[in-house]
């Protein structure tokens, strides 16, 4: 129950006592990303496992396969059978260069 005269949250906000790690809004808002290929620069020494934190801290979504849902391909070395799919479905490629400037207040 709140107080008389108090406004509640707006909808979409997120509660910081939730325990959620997803950040509302965020330059991935709203996209589902997929990583490919082996990293460089900033991003080089970060484990898969990280680089699916980092996304959800910047507001997307990680995905381990390409579809028609698919926003962002991170496409690294070595990038193959996903980087060809993102290719023919007309999915937004970026190198790791990119995305990391892209998501820059978001590395540690």
């Amino acid at each position: 129950m709140t107080e008389p005269g108090a406004t509640p949250p707006a909808p979409g906000i997120a509660d910081s006592s939730a325990g959620s790690t997803e950040q509302v809004g965020g330059p991935l808002a709203g996209m589902t990303v997929v990583v490919t290929g082996a990293m460089t620069g900033a991003l080089e020494k970060l484990s898969r496992n990280q680089m699916n934190e980092l996304i959800e801290r910047a507001g997307g979504r990680s995905s381990s396969s390409v579809s028609r849902k698919t926003s962002l391909v991170v496409a690294g070395e070595g990038a193959g059978s996903k980087r060809a799919k993102a290719e023919d479905l007309g999915i937004r490629l970026a190198a790791p260069d990119e995305f990391a400037t892209l998501i820059a207040d978001f590395i540690d």
